[in-house]
């Protein structure tokens, strides 16, 4: 796929033109929009409708009727979304209900004109590989089983190192399943047993994590979330152990219709299904014995774009221009994060408790303070920072930079919510007061401008940190200046010292 630009009379490319996906399924369809795909994984447009396309396929071999009325309904308001946003960058994708039912081609055709696009119709292996894809944005280092359940279908992916060396899709979708005249909730894990012992790869090697995709695993995730009070409220990178879980899915996978009324805090077009997600999540635990479940946002319609723009960009190009891009809409500095990063960088080389990685984050996040007074702006950055649209952070890094953004703004002595610091060591603690130290201090030299931290010089040597600056401007080592070096080098451990050079 192309990616358009807009370009001025100079010939100088601007910016990329927005871009569209559409996913076809056998229960829902969705459409995210991007404003640049290329350097932000998170849409700014995202709007489902369950359609159910898919209901009474395994009876009928047929798209159900209402479902099709229905999603043209939808899909006709998703053109009119695109064509009055000048949206012509979109890629339409759709799975097993496309696949399968007999009379797919009109309803194809429609789509096909009211678009004026080519509606790319996914195999079992390609979904698979295209939710394996998508994980793989929305983390670092995949390692494991994706499983992405939907609608019609269940597909599997084994990810090592990287690379995808074992793929599935088996007819395992909760809508398929509610619905299905032989396969009752009751004799579902027989069945579900059955299947897996024809993938003989699943059980031969035990896998680290598993990676949940699809709306009902994320509803399920979500009613686990709340009902556990887990502080941060960002279901992406959501994590549980196998023990945690187990008892949850067991008591799920007995809900009855009256019980499943009760349930809180999901869509109510989603609860249906949880018992049916909670057994066949129950059954692949079974199989793999994984130490970690992880529920993923990223999936199918992420990974099928990333085939086309990912191609020959390494992971270190899309971290850079996913930087600049949140530094350019979260932060009020634009790319000036890079001078106070390179300030501070030497003081915290090494530190294997606050990584590169997110002290970039740090340093572009700390600054989204609009204005607001000392302790205001502490936790009005706090929840920013936490709830940042990045995918490839886990919930505790989130909480890492949110804390070191936190003490940017206010003393050590404060602090956020105590369930926030339960979630990290003494050590990660720590870090996350040395480097909001470090930032406070860097702000304080950068009042007046920021070409002060390209003049000047912050490094450690022995049991000591030092400050070195040019002799022509000592007299911007103010009080709060020299407050501010006192409080870094208490949180370093270490002895302030001040040196002024004639270069």
């Amino acid at each position: 796929m192309e990616i358009k630009v807009f370009k001025n009379k100079q010939n100088l490319k601007l910016k990329p033109a927005k871009l569209a996906v559409i996913d076809i399924g056998s229960n829902s369809i969705r459409m995210l929009i991007y404003e640049d795909f290329s350097s932000s994984r998170v849409p700014f447009f995202n709007e489902k409708a369950v359609c159910e396309l898919g209901k009474n396929l395994d009876k009928s071999r047929k798209l159900h009727k209402s479902g099709v009325d229905y999603a043209q309904k939808v899909l006709k308001r998703f053109s009119e979304i695109l064509n009055v946003s000048k949206i012509v960058n979109l890629k339409i994708i759709a799975t097993a209900v496309l696949r399968e039912a007999t009379d797919a081609k009109p309803f194809v055709e429609y789509v096909e004109n009211l678009f004026k696009k080519k509606i790319e119709i996914l195999s079992g292996e390609e979904e698979a590989i295209c939710s394996a894809e998508g994980v793989k944005i929305g983390f670092d280092n995949v390692d494991g089983l994706v499983a992405d359940l939907g609608g019609g279908s269940l597909e599997l992916a084994r990810v090592e190192n990287g690379l995808i060396t074992n793929k599935t899709s088996l007819p395992l979708g909760v809508l398929r399943l509610i619905n299905n005249p032989i396969v009752k909730k009751r004799n579902l894990s027989k069945y579900i047993k059955k299947l897996f012992k024809d993938e003989k790869w699943l059980s031969k090697k035990k896998f680290e994590n598993l990676y949940l995709v699809g709306g009902t695993w994320r509803a399920l995730f979500k009613l686990h979330l709340f009902q556990n009070k887990h502080p941060v409220h960002i279901i992406h990178q959501y994590s549980v152990n196998y023990e945690t879980i187990s008892s949850f899915l067991e008591k799920i996978a007995s809900f009855n219709k009256a019980k499943l009324k009760t349930v809180e805090y999901i869509s109510k077009s989603r609860t249906p299904y949880l018992p049916y997600s909670a057994i066949i999540l129950d059954e692949i635990m079974n199989v793999t014995n994984p130490k970690n479940i992880i529920c993923s946002i990223s999936g199918i319609r992420e990974g099928s774009l990333a085939k086309d723009y990912f191609k020959n960009i390494d992971n270190s190009q899309v971290f850079e221009k996913s930087l600049e891009y949140i530094s350019k809409k979260r932060g009020d500095l634009g790319l000036t994060y890079k001078k106070y990063h390179e300030f501070i960088k030497p003081v915290f080389e090494g530190n294997e408790h606050f990584n590169e990685k997110l002290l970039n984050l740090a340093c572009v996040l700390s600054h989204m303070d609009w204005g607001l007074g000392a302790f205001q702006k502490a936790e009005l950055v706090f929840q920013e920072t936490l709830n940042t649209p990045l995918l490839r952070l886990s919930h505790k890094e989130r909480i890492q930079i949110a804390l070191s953004c936190y003490w940017r703004y206010c003393s050590i002595k404060y602090n956020p919510k105590i369930e926030y610091l339960t979630f990290l060591n003494n050590n990660e603690i720590f870090s996350s007061k040395q480097v909001g130290a470090a930032l406070r201090f860097a702000h304080s030299l950068t009042s007046i401008s920021t070409i002060f931290l390209e003049e000047f010089k912050l490094y450690k040597r022995g049991n000591s940190v030092f400050l070195k600056i040019p002799a022509q401007h000592q007299e911007i080592i103010s009080k709060q200046v020299t407050k501010r070096f006192k409080a870094l080098a208490r949180e370093l451990f270490l002895e302030p010292r001040v040196l002024y050079s004639n270069s």
